[in-house]
């Protein structure tokens, strides 16, 4: 339900702004918007250090999704360190802490949101196809069984880009 929702949000987001009729209205950039992604376990947010803490509004704790092929796929950009969330090396290790890493097309820098229920979902890396979760308060990847909320996410739109404003 809530990647459904995500999906339907961010087709919505196609703002046209005032323009004369002769030019074509251009669609909001997606990186244009922030959110929190926050956990459902401890309801704190992820941060650009990889933790979770309590969610504030300053740029540690804001996100970006990309739209990075078919099926959903996503890469999430940190608006503080304008690196995406990866698995580094592309590990496949059970509890592999989580890092930052240049946004590339590659498997290890793309997530899914999958098996939604309510407001949460399971935040699934592509190539490993392991599920980000906090341990230990810090993000590492495993196991996607259960429904434990260490491994469930929110996601929350912090701001909407307004077109014509700078």
């Amino acid at each position: 339900m809530l990647r459904r929702a995500l999906a339907l949000a961010l087709a919505a987001l196609v703002v046209v702004p005032a323009v004369p009729a002769q030019a074509a209205p251009a669609p909001i950039d997606l990186v244009g918007l922030d959110f929190h992604v926050i956990n459902a376990g401890s309801r704190w947010c992820l941060t650009s250090e990889l933790t979770e803490l309590p969610c504030a509004p300053t740029d540690p704790y804001r996100w970006r999704f990309r739209p990075a092929g078919v099926a959903g796929t996503l890469e999430l950009l940190s608006v503080k360190t304008g690196r995406c969330l990866s698995m580094p090396g592309g590990t496949r290790v059970e509890g592999a802490r989580a890092g930052l890493e240049p946004c590339a097309a590659t498997p290890a820098r793309r997530w899914v949101l999958r098996d939604s229920t309510g407001e949460t979902a399971k935040l699934v890396n592509t190539n490993s196809e392991k599920c980000l979760r906090i341990e230990s308060g810090v993000a590492v990847q495993g196991s996607c069984a259960g429904t434990a909320g260490s491994r469930r996410w929110t996601v929350r739109v912090l701001s909407m880009p307004i077109p014509g404003l700078a």
